[in-house]
């Protein structure tokens, strides 16, 4: 009876451990797209027409890329 116990509690925590893994990491590209976003459209800014700057390119002003 009490393996069962340790063994359900274990597997809780596994559970929980793979969703708060899965929420660092979307919260870690979510911070992260605006800078991809905007390396993407400086690289394809020659080949098509100017567009207004939306707010994902307007805080990137600068090429370089940030660390």
């Amino acid at each position: 009876m009490r393996q069962h116990m340790l063994n359900g509690w274990l597997v809780a925590a596994l559970i929980a451990l793979v969703c708060l893994l899965g929420i660092t990491a979307y919260m870690e590209v979510r911070k992260d797209l605006p800078r991809v976003a905007c390396m993407r459209d400086h690289a394809v800014a020659g080949r098509r027409a100017a567009q207004p700057e939306n707010c994902s390119t307007a805080c990137c002003g600068s090429t370089a890329p940030s660390a």
